[in-house]
């Protein structure tokens, strides 16, 4: 029973390690994103950054429609991959 019990605490504490350092990376990522940054959302929403406060980020996602979504919901830059299908 010991033995089951020290695996159960192991793969918790690595399931908790690796959660905990994905949050960090997420962070990070929004923490550099900057005004004018091309942004993809949670939702799938590409725009560019207009405005980014702790809780409510502001993005254009067409020539004056601005949308405020949770900063929360903002996975990063976009990488460009959705403007190639764009130009297809």
């Amino acid at each position: 029973m010991a033995p089951m019990l020290l695996l159960m605490v192991g793969l918790f504490g690595f399931m908790w390690w690796t959660n905990r350092s994905q949050q960090k990376k997420q962070a990070k990522i929004i923490e550099e994103l900057k005004k004018g940054d091309r942004v993809i959302t949670q939702s799938g929403l590409l725009g560019k950054l207009v405005e980014k406060t702790d809780r409510i980020t502001t993005i254009e996602i067409a020539s004056g429609v601005k949308v405020k979504v949770l900063s929360s919901s903002v996975l990063g830059k976009d990488t460009g991959e959705a403007k190639a299908a764009d130009a297809k």
